[in-house]
């Protein structure tokens, strides 16, 4: 198979996409960029704009009335945490390259990028959406949804830190917001019902709901917030409490069941008020195609030729905005990304053959 991908190219745009900050809600610097690059290759480009965020970058290459392909990425990071020890702007080192957000998920944006400057006129259509704020509310993708903007297509492609597997699906997620209600005293704990101790009772309890319900995933504390006294023990306390769940589970059921179990919290003597955090964006609701889907069929044939056998498949075990493609789009929609490691953990990296590949992968899903 002749080669298709541009290697220097690919690499140079990934070294422009990691030194460019995009901090989640600060995009605009990678908008700008984007725009201008795309505007080269593309048949058309637009910017949407999205609240809190710098807007979507649109490109669109080939359009026809079907079989049409989406790809799409976000273009925001998480501000940068301690201990990296690389420069989080790029650093090249062998054949890993390291920055913040290089593997989640700006290395999968260049290699779809490069797809699109490859892609044939006779090929299939494409839509290349960079999106805003995936690490936050997804308000990117869920504009993007009501827009009215995307035509008929087939299937996703959504970045993601997949190791070039290919998943299938994603779990759903909830954030509940616990207020804990004591009773303030001062001098002895005794005298009064700290909120902050009975706070610990009820994430202590939380966490091991997954292991003893049946049904798996994960629950994490985001916050404990409790106001900030002198002498007086504190009688109120918020916890924030995320909530992961397969697919396959009602997110009703999983809603309600969660709450039954946080009240029966052993030995809590504080009251409790549960309720979901707010957000301007719905919870994603998980999904899950079969492993005998056309389109991921359809993938898994252009992989063996391209890789020479199928890609390993699973299920992301978080949210995605594949999700949103998925639950509120209708769209077949499937995760992939190249071989990396330390997302949002210091001295991210990913491995550039794979983004080679990955982008050959994705050039040949694109041929007539």
């Amino acid at each position: 198979m002749a080669r298709m991908v541009n290697t220097d190219r690919l690499k140079n745009v990934l070294i422009d996409l990691v030194s460019i900050k995009s901090f989640r809600g600060k995009e605009g610097e990678l908008v700008y960029y984007l725009q201008d690059l795309l505007a080269r290759y593309a048949d058309k480009v637009i910017h949407q704009p999205v609240k809190e965020c710098a807007g979507n970058v649109i490109a669109y290459k080939n359009i026809k009335d079907s079989d049409n392909i989406l790809f799409l990425a976000h273009m925001d990071t998480f501000e940068i945490y301690s201990n990296w020890t690389r420069n989080p702007w790029g650093e090249l080192e062998g054949e890993r390259f390291y920055g913040l957000g290089v593997y989640d998920d700006k290395s999968t944006l260049a290699a779809m990028i490069e797809a699109l400057i490859n892609s044939p006129d006779d090929g299939k259509g494409l839509v290349l959406a960079a999106v805003c704020d995936a690490e936050g509310f997804s308000r990117g993708t869920y504009e993007l949804l009501r827009s009215g903007l995307l035509p008929k297509v087939r299937g996703a492609i959504v970045a993601g830190p997949t190791n070039m597997r290919l998943f299938r699906g994603a779990y759903g997620r909830f954030v509940f917001d616990i207020d804990v209600t004591g009773v303030s005293s001062s001098g002895t704990e005794e005298s009064g019902i700290n909120a902050i101790v009975e706070a610990a009772k009820i994430i202590l309890w939380a966490i091991e709901l997954p292991k003893v319900d049946g049904i798996g995933g994960s629950v994490a504390p985001l916050t404990i917030k409790s106001p900030e006294l002198i002498i007086a023990h504190p009688d109120k306390c918020l916890i924030r409490l995320d909530r992961h769940y397969p697919p396959g589970q009602d997110p009703g059921v999983i809603r309600k069941r969660f709450m039954e179990y946080i009240r029966r919290t052993p030995e809590l003597k504080a009251k409790v008020s549960i309720s979901l955090m707010k957000r301007p964006t719905p919870f994603m609701e998980p999904y899950e195609l079969p492993e005998g889907d056309d389109f991921v069929e359809y993938i898994q044939g252009v992989a063996s030729s391209v890789l020479g056998g199928r890609m390993e498949t699973s299920v992301y075990w978080t949210v995605s905005d594949a999700n949103y493609l998925s639950r509120l789009g209708n769209i077949k929609s499937v995760i992939l990304g190249p071989e990396g490691g330390n997302h949002h953990s210091p001295d991210e990296y990913v491995k550039l053959p794979s983004v080679f590949t990955l982008a050959e992968l994705l050039s040949e899903l694109l041929k007539g």
